[in-house]
């Protein structure tokens, strides 16, 4: 939670924090791949993924965030890497979603996710979301 805490109101609206909790809670019944990096024994890091049961749909990037102190040093960049390296172990050849805010979507960008759709206002006001691919990945 601290980890969405330093990135609220900026890259996550207030309401969204319930929404966290409540994926949090569920990890342990559901088929979500999430990890956690940690520095010093604290969390910095987290992200996870989602594969569809069916084989043909796109695998989904879900909850990736980094602590204020630690963006900009590499710490989203080697967790999405090896969120996109577990994908392509699990189902190679797989398409991946997400979904992110103007914000963060250069990140993604510079990875190789290209936008689908934009959605003004969607999270909250001056929150616009931008629905994203990258094509099959080879590792």
């Amino acid at each position: 939670m601290k980890a969405f805490e330093s990135n609220c109101p900026a890259f996550f609206a207030d309401h969204e924090k319930e929404l966290f909790q409540h994926f949090l809670r569920e990890l342990e019944i559901s088929s979500m791949n999430y990890y956690v990096v940690e520095h010093e024994n604290q969390i910095i890091a987290c992200a996870g993924f989602y594969l569809p049961s069916q084989i043909d749909k796109a695998a989904e990037l879900v909850w990736g965030m980094v602590t204020r102190d630690f963006q900009r040093e590499g710490v989203g960049k080697q967790l999405l890497d090896y969120r996109l390296r577990k994908i392509q172990e699990i189902r190679p050849g797989t398409s991946v979603l997400l979904d992110t805010t103007q914000l963060s979507f250069p990140f993604f960008e510079k990875a190789g996710f290209r936008t689908l759709k934009i959605s003004p206002n969607f999270y909250a006001p001056g929150l616009d979301r931008y629905d994203m691919i990258l094509e099959p990945y080879n590792v």
